[in-house]
C-alpha cells in the first residue's frame, strides 16, 4: 500500500474570549494509507473536526505540513490546492448538504460537472453510483422528497463521483435513528473499501468507530492508538 496522506506536527490554536490562545492541536501526527479507514473520537470540542478540515486542506494550520502523495502542499497555490480537493477528496458531513433545487442524481453528477466532464459522462456515472447505494427508484426526487438516510446514501453517492483517493468523513451517521445510522455505515464502509479508497471518520458512535481499521483518540492536541 502506498501512503496517500501525512499530517507532520501539526498544531492550531483559537483565540478565547479573554484574549488568550487556546490550543486545539499540538505537534500531530498522522498518516493514511491507500485502502486504508481511520477513525477518530474524543470529547466534544476536543479538536476533531478542527483536524479532518485541516488534514482537507479546507483550514491552514499554525504550525507542521500537510503531504499528499508525499507532496509537500505548503508550496501549493490556491487554485492548485482547489483543483487538488476537487479531483482528490471527497466529503460527507452530518447535515447532508445537498442542493435542494436539484435532483439526487443532477446534485451526484454536479462535482463531475465541475470537473469539467461532458453531461452525458457526469450523468451516467451519477447514476450507477445511485444504483450502488441503492437508490435507483429515486434519481429524479428532490433532497426535500428523500428521508434523511436517502438524503445520506445521495451524499455518499456524491462523494464518490469525482472518484477521489481520500474521503473524509464527518459524524456521517450524526442526524440519523439507530436502524438508519448503521444501515448508512455499512454503506458507507463497503462502499469505500471496494473502491480501495482511504477514509478519516470523524464520529462519536463507537460503534462505527470500531469498524475502522484503525481507531485514534484525540485528546490534549494529540492522537493515540485506541485499538479496533
Amino acid at each position: 500500500m502506498s501512503e496517500l496522506l501525512r499530517l507532520e506536527g501539526i498544531s492550531k490554536s483559537f483565540p478565547a474570549p479573554d484574549g488568550s490562545l487556546v490550543e486545539i492541536l499540538s505537534g500531530l501526527d498522522l498518516s493514511l494509507e491507500e485502502g486504508e479507514v481511520i477513525s477518530i473520537v474524543g470529547r466534544s470540542g476536543s479538536g476533531k473536526s478542527t483536524l479532518l478540515s485541516i488534514a482537507a486542506l479546507l483550514l491552514s494550520p499554525d504550525g507542521g505540513r500537510i503531504l499528499y502523495g508525499g507532496q509537500d502542499t505548503s508550496s501549493l497555490t490556491a487554485r492548485e490546492v482547489s483543483s487538488l480537493r476537487s479531483a482528490s477528496m471527497g466529503f460527507i458531513f452530518q447535515s447532508s448538504i445537498l442542493l435542494e433545487d436539484f435532483s439526487a442524481l443532477e446534485n451526484v453528477a454536479m462535482p463531475l460537472l465541475i470537473q469539467g466532464k461532458g453531461r452525458r459522462e457526469a450523468f451516467s456515472a451519477a447514476e450507477r453510483l445511485l444504483e450502488k447505494v441503492g437508490l435507483s427508484e429515486r434519481m429524479g426526487y428532490r433532497p426535500g422528497q428523500l428521508s434523511g438516510g436517502e438524503r445520506q446514501r445521495v451524499a455518499i453517492a456524491r462523494a464518490l463521483s469525482p472518484s477521489p483517493s481520500v474521503v473524509f468523513a464527518d459524524e456521517p451517521t450524526g442526524s440519523l435513528d439507530e436502524r438508519s445510522a448503521a444501515d448508512i455505515e455499512s454503506l458507507l464502509l463497503s462502499a469505500v473499501r471496494s473502491e480501495g479508497l482511504g477514509m478519516i471518520i470523524v464520529t462519536h458512535d463507537r460503534n462505527l468507530a470500531e469498524r475502522a481499521d484503525r481507531m485514534l483518540l484525540l485528546s490534549e492536541g494529540r492522537l493515540f492508538d485506541e485499538g479496533v
